[in-house]
């Protein structure tokens, strides 16, 4: 096995999450998040739920809330989770199209792939590798259009405490505004709604805290979740995946910032 092979990368951001790993058998599912599934080598054999169909090849592509099982891989794969929400999900996707059907596909350019186990690759070198592996344009947010110091205050309030967050009443009433005003504003500068951004960045707090030693009562509590089980379903709601899996691995992971 090659070393490389052995680690487990994670990459987040605020409206999308990458792991490249081992895969795992899974029964019948289905994430909020759209998704990319890619073999490292050879192919992934996945069946929709509704219909039987399967879908075989090195990618496969899932639209949000697709029903699905997956058979195990004999390579580590990629795992794209996407909020399908967000603007540069939309941008993406654009002139795709494939959207909103499920579909397998070859990877021409799969060697990309490889950049993305580099231990000292960041998200930024990612969103550059994902655009050539994807073949889409503006995969990164980019600025927003206008500034607003109002929004500009709420993120920095999130981001330093999303466990903090109780509702958009509240968070809209720190920075004096209304909440349908806020809650347009906020979507437009950042481009995915609130409560789907504060969900990706209590994810991404639980995951750092359990990484770094927590339990995983202790991560979903200080994350702002209401316990483990509150944490696990959310995780499984937009990833298909259950926290414990990576939790269990965790001296094998590697976090890209």
């Amino acid at each position: 096995m090659n070393s490389n092979d052995a680690k487990i990368h994670i990459y987040v951001w605020p409206e999308r999450f990458l792991y490249l790993g081992p895969s795992t058998k899974t029964t019948s599912h289905r994430n909020h998040a759209a998704t990319w599934l890619i073999a490292r080598e050879g192919k992934l054999r996945v069946t929709l739920s509704v219909g039987g169909a399967v879908l075989e090849n090195q990618a496969i592509y899932l639209p949000s809330e697709t029903e699905y099982a997956t058979d195990l891989a004999l390579s580590n794969i990629a795992a794209l989770y996407w909020e399908p929400e967000s603007a540069s999900y939309r941008r993406a996707m654009a002139n795709t199209d494939n959207v909103p059907r499920a579909y397998a596909c070859p990877l021409a350019n799969s060697g990309e792939l490889l950049k993305l186990y580099d231990d000292q690759t960041t998200r930024d070198e990612a969103d550059e590798i994902l655009q050539r592996i994807f073949g889409v344009e503006r995969l990164r947010e980019g600025q927003p259009s206008f500034f607003d110091h109002r929004i500009n205050s709420a993120l920095a309030f999130l981001r330093d405490s999303p466990e903090a967050y109780d509702s958009i009443g509240a968070l809209s009433a720190r920075v004096h505004l209304s909440p349908s005003r806020f809650a347009h504003l906020f979507k437009k500068v950042v481009g995915v709604p609130v409560r789907r951004y504060v969900l990706w960045l209590k994810l991404r707090r639980a995951l750092d805290l359990a990484i770094a030693g927590d339990s995983l009562t202790t991560a979903a509590l200080s994350a702002g979740f209401a316990d483990s089980a509150h944490l696990s379903r959310s995780v499984r709601a937009m990833l298909g995946v259950a926290p414990e899996f990576l939790f269990r691995q965790r001296e094998r992971l590697i976090i890209h910032q």
